[in-house]
């Protein structure tokens, strides 16, 4: 009996440690032909080559970031390996600045039905295709089954805009929506106790959590900003197709474009065409026969193509060049380490400091785009600002938004730019602590007990209210935040603390108007900035040094493997409804006062 229980013991031992071992080897195998093939993926990508008489394809629903982690995946097609983060902005301005020059690139063909972006990086792409045909006097056409309102926007830019022949494009105006949660909070019995201070009346971060609907000071600065993207839009639409500001209003407000000839009659398009008319129009600008294929290059594999060509010709000299140093700023802001989407304020202060000591270094460029988050936070990252400012030139460039602590981090610069439609000013704070006593005690049936020492040693405890004398304590470090914020924006903008504090208290303004109060000092672009940094000290040849380094593409893969996957599960099962689940998840990892804008604002 004992032998026949030992044989089995040891053969079933040895079956899983042979398994085991297989298991091993088999995944070994895999991932060793994973890499290889991003290895080839990698050699096959450095190949490509530009053909003579090619057009350059522009996919606006493909994401425009401002920064994306390294993937050794990316030409990989297997499903949650391969693909793309999507292109840098930095990387769309280069391609096209090549494609102006280059004699292979023929001119642009625009495509895609709505655009996947912030909108002062939708009013950058346009503005750069503009400056592609006025520079270079190639064509740039636009086709699309349909259009929504920014993918128009960008499509306006070109010389001929098609429509498909039963295609739809939408022109109704903009609107903005915010979710609110209080209803929710009742039914769950949970409380938050809001500390905003008492002049903050625009900070409407807070608003979800203890309202139904928009307060009137809220529905005055966001109607403000939309109307300031609206009749940005307009002005840009109207200088390409030669139709007035209130023409355009007439069109919204009436719902004009009923069908698809609409659309042509009332200027908005040039002619309603198939795909294939599109294609002999191509052949027609390309001077070659109705049977001819047509070379076609996407921006993002072009990009690659004319960086590997300036990367060649740096390697051409020796000579050790000054740098610019471009820090990205991009996310929330929270305490600790952060990545290519979020801030971190060790990461990011390292970066700051790094730049400074470096002696190549000569200038610095803080590029911004975040609504803010943890004031602590913020606060150590304006410090290593302020010293990266006695030290050298620094300057500031605002992406999409720059607000609450976005803002906070940048106003120690020489000087900032923003574009017309970036979301700015913020400038303020609030706190919110929620109460689950109801949610634990009448939905879960749980009750808490316990004793303590001082009368405030539960302060903070989750299953109780503030008494009065937390609330003031809390109103009263909220306040000094508030006052340190407002001080310091009107030190690194040279002017008063009252002038800073009227424009303040929460509110939040675009590019343009914060050009008018002061809160930026030009209208530009990342390059722009760049340029004036240079200028300030005085280089007329300088290298581009991005920083924060970006992670080791493989550590960070099999870090992150398992979350990836399970966000694309996520993403499968909810779509587009995910933006709430991630905007819970934000909200779950806010710790401490908060100087932050929870809500995007968006053209679709």
């Amino acid at each position: 009996m004992m032998k026949q229980f030992l044989k089995y013991f040891f053969a079933s031992t040895l079956g899983t440690v042979v398994g085991f071992v297989l298991i091993i080897f088999l995944s070994g195998l895999i991932l060793a032909g994973i890499i290889g093939s991003a290895i080839m993926a990698g050699k096959s990508d450095s190949e490509v080559k530009v053909k003579s008489n090619s057009v350059l394809v522009i996919d606006l629903s493909k994401t425009i970031v401002e920064r994306t982690p390294e993937n050794p995946f990316e030409n990989i097609q297997i499903e949650g390996l391969g693909g793309s983060n999507g292109l840098e902005l930095s990387d769309f301005i280069m391609a096209l600045d090549a494609a102006a020059k280059d004699s292979n690139i023929k001119g642009i063909l625009i495509r895609g039905a709505y655009f996947s972006g912030g909108m002062a990086t939708m009013q950058t792409v346009r503005d750069h295709i503009v400056q592609f045909k006025d520079s270079s006097n190639k064509f740039v056409i636009a086709y699309e089954e349909a259009y929504t309102q920014g993918a128009y926007y960008v499509a306006s830019a070109s010389d001929e805009v098609y429509m498909f022949q039963e295609g739809a494009l939408d022109f109704r105006g903009l609107r903005t929506e915010i979710a609110f949660l209080k209803g929710t909070m009742d039914k769950l019995g949970i409380d938050a106790t809001i500390i905003k201070g008492p002049d903050n009346i625009y900070k409407s971060a807070v608003e979800p959590f203890y309202r139904e609907n928009m307060s009137e000071p809220n529905k005055l600065q966001i109607q403000r900003i939309i109307d300031n993207v609206w009749g940005e839009m307009l002005s840009d639409i109207g200088a390409s197709r030669g139709i007035s500001v209130d023409e355009f209003n007439r069109i919204a407000d009436e719902m004009a474009i009923k069908k698809p000839e609409d659309a042509k009659s009332l200027g908005l398009i040039d002619d309603l065409v198939y795909y294939d008319q599109i294609q002999s129009n191509l052949r027609g600008k390309l001077g070659i026969e109705e049977d001819d294929d047509i070379e076609a290059i996407s921006i993002a594999k072009y990009s690659k193509v004319a960086r590997r060509n300036i990367k060649k010709n740096d390697d051409k000299s020796w000579e050790l060049k000054d740098e610019v140093a471009v820090i990205y700023a991009i996310g929330g802001i929270n305490s600790g380490e952060g990545d290519e989407e979020n801030i971190g304020s060790e990461t990011l202060a390292k970066a700051i400091r790094e730049a400074r000591l470096d002696e190549d270094v000569k200038a610095i460029v803080l590029r911004v785009n975040s609504p803010g988050g943890s004031a602590l936070a913020s606060d150590v990252i304006w410090r290593e600002t302020v010293l990266a400012g006695e030290a050298k030139p620094f300057v500031v460039s605002f992406g999409d938004v720059a607000a609450s602590g976005g803002y906070y981090i940048s106003t120690n610069a020489d000087r900032i730019f923003a574009m017309p439609n970036t979301i700015t000013g913020s400038i303020g704070a609030f706190g919110i602590i929620p109460n689950l006593r109801g949610f634990f005690n009448d939905k879960l049936g749980m009750t808490f007990d316990g004793v303590k020492t001082n009368k405030h040693a539960d302060f903070g405890s989750l299953a109780r209210d503030f008494d009065e004398a937390e609330i003031s304590l809390l109103n009263g470090y909220l306040e000094q935040i508030y006052t340190e914020f407002v001080q310091k924006v009107a030190d690194g903008r040279g002017t008063s603390y009252e002038m800073i504090d009227s424009i303040g208290r929460g509110r939040v303004w675009t590019g343009g108007d914060a050009l008018e109060n002061g809160l930026v000092d030009e209208i530009g672009g990342l390059e722009d900035a760049i340029a004036y940094a240079a200028e300030m000290a005085e280089l007329s040849d300088y290298d581009i040094l991005e920083l924060p380094k970006k992670s080791d593409p493989f550590e960070k893969f099999m870090k992150d493997f398992g979350g990836s996957m399970k966000a694309q599960v996520v993403e499968w099962v909810l779509g587009d409804e995910v933006k709430w689940l991630k905007k819970i998840d934000e909200i779950k990892k806010m710790e401490g006062i908060q100087s932050r804008m929870l809500y995007d604002i968006r053209v679709y």
